[in-house]
């Protein structure tokens, strides 16, 4: 059974209301259903992670628009519902047809099994011989018609099992739609947040394997897209997220993490490993040539930020993300375009945009 995920008060819902409608006017961004939605929740901290996605964007000094909030709702809250809902009825559907068709073969075998039995009183009574014939034949007759009604069971049953297996394999092109970013083709936020929560959940006992983190960020992205636009922008980050998925392997997770950051999740590597996939991922951008096909414009060199955390005992996904995320923050202030890796927090905050 679903739960209602807005409980506040009257008093708080109204104030949320007016700081998110507020914000939407602060951003020239039209108050639409799924605008407000994604307002809503930012101004009322009840999703943390749309919280940290568009504080982010902010820092970065992205301007908000439409299309950002947009990003955001399918990455947070869409789940395709329509299409969740269709294969809920199938399936109910489904279940009442077999229902109804193991309803109607339980009525045969009864009607045969009484048939069954006169025939034995009647066998008991020393009937004639014309008798038994009809008798006999009745049971023939019985047992052809018991015969049909199976073999329309199985076919029956074999046409909604095949449907049922139809519908599982739709439903898990969903899952997997869900847990994918449309702009990159490589994991979203959402698939990257599971699987972390998957590896930090041994309640802080040590990791049977090492385990890190790389956080990544395109230097420069906002300048990149008020020169060349949105669509070259969008191209930059189809190439970077081309390139992390060429990069990953067996059970290594490469992930869109927010705008222009991106995260790749190594749960069997140590950090010397990761420091070499790292470096060989930085290379990889910055050697790479992003052209206009029409003019052959070379849009520029393009590079990368990455920072570095490996597991700690009792570190959360949140816990590890940070130290990453300071990671990259340094390497953005020791001039960009390379690797730093934190073993251990910083003792204060490094910011360094763009």
């Amino acid at each position: 059974m679903e739960t209602n995920p807005y409980t506040e008060s009257y008093e708080i819902s109204s104030s949320n209301l007016r700081l998110a409608i507020s914000f939407l006017s602060k951003h020239h961004i039209p108050p639409s259903p799924l605008n407000f939605r994604t307002s809503y929740d930012y101004v009322a901290g009840s999703n943390k992670d749309l919280k940290l996605a568009l504080e982010r964007l902010l820092q970065n000094s992205e301007e908000l628009s439409d299309r950002s909030l947009f990003q955001l709702y399918r990455q947070f809250f869409v789940q395709d519902d329509q299409a969740l809902e269709q294969m809920r009825q199938e399936l109910r559907r489904i279940i009442t047809g077999i229902q109804g068709e193991v309803g109607r073969s339980g009525a045969d075998v009864s009607d045969y099994a009484n048939t069954l039995q006169d025939f034995a009183r009647i066998l008991d009574t020393s009937p004639s011989n014309e008798v038994m014939q009809s008798e006999v034949q009745r049971v023939i007759d019985n047992t052809r018609s018991m015969e049909h009604s199976q073999r329309e069971l199985e076919s029956q049953m074999s046409s909604m099992l095949s449907e049922v297996e139809s519908l599982r394999r739709e439903l898990e092109q969903v899952r997997e739609e869900s847990m994918t970013d449309a702009l990159t083709g490589i994991a979203n936020r959402k698939a990257f947040d599971a699987e972390m929560n998957k590896l930090c959940s041994a309640d802080g006992q040590p990791m049977p394997h090492a385990f890190c983190v790389l956080l990544l960020d395109v230097d420069f992205f906002k300048k990149f897209n008020d020169t060349f636009g949105h669509l070259v922008g969008d191209k930059v980050l189809r190439f970077i997220g081309a390139t992390l998925r060429n990069s990953v392997k067996g059970k290594d997770l490469a992930a869109r993490y927010g705008g222009e950051e991106f995260a790749v999740i190594l749960p069997e590597t140590g950090v010397d490993g990761a420091q070499s996939l790292a470096e060989q991922i930085r290379r990889a951008v910055s050697a790479g040539k992003l052209l206009n096909k029409e003019t052959g414009e070379n849009y520029g060199r393009i590079t990368i930020s990455i920072g570095i955390s490996s597991y700690l005992p009792g570190d959360t996904p949140a816990t590890m993300v940070k130290r990453a995320d300071q990671g990259l923050y340094r390497a953005k202030a020791n001039g960009r375009d390379r690797v730093e890796l934190m073993l251990q927090p910083a003792s204060e905050p490094i910011k360094q945009a763009g």
